[in-house]
């Protein structure tokens, strides 16, 4: 039993024991917020998570069947999504391999923008000036932005440009290819091996399922966007560089994105397009791969293919209001 003078003195404590635990608590919060303010800051801002209202941040995976297309096509292998619900519409031997040509620079695009500032200056080197099949014509010590050879890169699918971006980010494509690799490694790209930059390697190879996964991580950047959607645009020594994605001039609704072709790759075509589906915005987002009869029948069968992607879209939208 404590005595009555035992609890006077315990009593008279209390306000001294109270006053210590309130001095350690605002001691114990000021030391946190002098580490986290001395704490170094990034160099670089952090990229939003959010993913573009009609983009997924990843491919999501899709039903194990899909519907056939109603009709032939010249491509060996091609998918199509539905980026608003990230639903897998149509697939065609989409994990099967082939040479990727100049849709490789999807991959280049994407390292440069999250790595080399836009208004970056470039000095052309004798090697990216040597690259060989499509180009903006770059001489050895030209100047050019960053930004200026991106959309030579997108646009007239320029190997040199590539050649150049990759030199300036890495200081040899040797290394900048390692990166493409371990970026498409990250992605899930597991069909995916890249040997340069600009696609003129057969050995760059890749699937539909692989390419569809990269071209969603471009589309949420706006630049690019806003560069694949661009029809003609004018560059130091090149007054008029226009889009070699002939199906962007042939339907409104097309917004890009890439061709590419070679000899061992054949004719390949990635493309987006949006259009009005009872009442709202649907973007669709195709591959097709290894086309033997040139862009013009590859185009007339995306436009098939958007055609009856769009219509499945309806007739979904159509049986959902019907079950309500």
């Amino acid at each position: 039993m404590i005595s009555r003078s035992r609890r006077r003195r315990m009593a008279s404590n209390l306000p001294w024991q109270a006053a210590l635990i309130v001095i350690l608590l605002v001691f114990s919060a000021w030391l946190n917020q002098f580490f986290v303010n001395s704490s170094p800051s990034p160099k670089r801002p952090v990229p939003s998570t959010q993913p573009h209202p009609y983009l997924t941040y990843f491919v999501a995976p899709g039903p194990s069947t899909t519907p056939s297309l109603p009709f032939k096509i010249g491509e060996s292998s091609g998918i199509l999504w539905n980026l608003n619900t990230h639903q897998l519409l149509w697939k065609f031997h989409a994990h099967q391999q082939g040479s990727l040509a100049s849709t490789t620079k999807l991959m280049t695009f994407y390292l440069i923008w999250h790595h080399v500032p836009l208004t970056r200056t470039v000095t052309v080197s004798p090697e990216a000036a040597a690259t060989t099949g499509s180009d903006i014509y770059m001489a050895t010590g030209e100047h050019y932005t960053v930004r200026q050879l991106l959309y030579g890169l997108m646009l007239a699918s320029a190997n040199d440009a590539a050649v150049a971006l990759a030199e300036n980010m890495s200081g040899a494509r040797s290394r900048f290819v390692a990166a493409m690799n371990r970026q498409a490694r990250q992605f899930g790209m597991n069909g995916t091996t890249y040997a340069d930059p600009d696609g003129l390697s057969p050995e760059s190879r890749g699937t539909a399922w692989d390419l569809s996964i990269i071209v969603q991580q471009d589309l949420r950047i706006p630049l690019f966007r806003q560069i694949v959607d661009t029809k003609v645009v004018s560059l130091p020594h090149n007054p008029v560089v226009r889009n070699l994605n002939s199906l962007l001039f042939l339907d409104p609704s097309v917004t890009g994105v890439k061709t590419g072709w070679t000899t061992q790759a054949g004719f390949n075509l990635v493309f987006t397009a949006t259009r009005n589906v009872d009442g709202q915005p649907v973007t669709l987002l195709g591959v097709i791969l290894h086309g033997q009869h040139g862009f013009p029948p590859e185009n007339q069968d995306a436009e098939k293919i958007l055609q009856w992607g769009f219509h499945q879209v309806a007739q979904k939208m159509m049986n959902s209001r019907l079950e309500r």
